[in-house]
């Protein structure tokens, strides 16, 4: 059974009186968790220096502090690389625990008012929850086309599972993170205000300096929705796996080095160098063969990742490339690959 020592707890992230009364506490064990939160805090600036993670396991008090850390901080690349890391210690968490009972996955499911039943190494849940959050994670084995179904039931392995409940947490981060008040966590590091101000300046520091070459590609030619997947990746945001695909394939039809596109994932917050470039030569022929194209903008719409906004271009046309080559032989300096 999953015990007190969890490494998060939702709701003590959310009780701004219990967190300030930890943060500013003289007692040895809550000072003892301050210091822990700011030195994983400083892990992960040294790591993003080194385009690294930092999947460290904390102490439940530790990782609410941590949160609000981050809170004050307010860098959107900095959160979004604390929860990816920290998705990943939540994996290692729940295959820990599931190694004596997989009921103890369970046990976490019905603590986070997650619907879920298991029958021996079978995991079922609705239907639902598994399109709400299969969409960041990579492979064929998580497209619904391959799932049994039966009843609004799928029945997953706890493999999947797992890597589905890991998704499901960073969204509950997430959604968690955006209910905390600004003001509230001024008021909670009233005495360390000069120690997260300089966290701050050493991630800003690190973060001028990381800047993307796309090589002799035209960005200002490309459509709003290579263009969002690009500035996300650059502030530190997780891209859905379609999203992924669709950047690295249109990069390719647009002339973009095997290279320049790699130095692009680094700012992925879970890139790792030997996956990144299997997936990138993968997609451009290297090792399939075949040069995959990107999907049709009907495609990235009913996936809710077309940024069309009031772009007059966008209305007219139906694929990402159709809008690149409209806007490179407008400009004069148009030749189709």
């Amino acid at each position: 059974m999953i015990t007190s020592n969890f490494f998060v707890d939702f709701k003590l992230i959310e009780n701004v009186d219990a967190i300030d009364g930890i943060v500013n506490s003289l007692v040895p064990e809550n000072r003892s968790s301050v210091r822990e939160a700011f030195e994983y805090l400083n892990g992960v600036v040294r790591k993003y220096a080194d385009n690294e993670g930092y999947n460290i396991t904390m102490g439940k008090n530790a990782f609410a502090i941590a949160m609000w850390m981050l809170r004050y901080i307010n860098e959107p690349g900095m959160t979004s690389r604390f929860a990816i890391t920290q998705r990943d210690v939540f994996e290692r968490e729940l295959n820990r625990i599931s190694k004596e009972d997989n009921e103890n996955i369970i046990f976490y499911c019905d603590s986070a008012g997650i619907e879920a039943t298991v029958d021996g190494n079978t995991f079922h849940i609705p239907f639902d929850f598994f399109i709400k959050n299969n969409k960041k994670i990579s492979g064929f084995k998580y497209r619904l086309v391959y799932q049994k179904l039966s009843r609004g039931t799928i029945y997953l392995s706890k493999n999947q599972f797992i890597h589905l409940l890991r998704e499901d947490f960073v969204q509950k981060l997430m959604d968690v993170y955006s209910r905390m008040g600004p003001g509230d966590s001024q008021n909670i590091f009233r005495k360390f205000i000069g120690d997260l101000e300089k966290i701050k300046k050493d991630f800003l520091e690190i973060k001028s300096k990381n800047t993307i070459s796309l090589g002799e590609v035209d960005f200002t030619m490309f459509p709003p929705c290579i263009k969002t997947y690009i500035t996300q990746m650059r502030d530190g945001e997780n891209l859905a796996h379609l999203a992924r695909f669709t950047l690295a394939s249109f990069l390719h039809s647009a002339g973009m080095s095997n290279e320049n596109m790699l130095n692009l994932f680094k700012f992925a917050p879970d890139y790792k160098e030997d996956l990144a470039t299997y997936q990138v030569n993968h997609i451009t022929g290297v090792i399939s063969g075949t040069e995959y194209s990107p999907p049709k903008c009907s495609t990235l719409r009913s996936n809710h990742l077309c940024y069309m906004g009031d772009d007059p271009l966008c209305a007219r046309i139906k694929h990402p490339m159709q809008y690149y080559e409209a806007k490179k032989k407008s400009s004069g300096n148009y030749r189709k690959k």
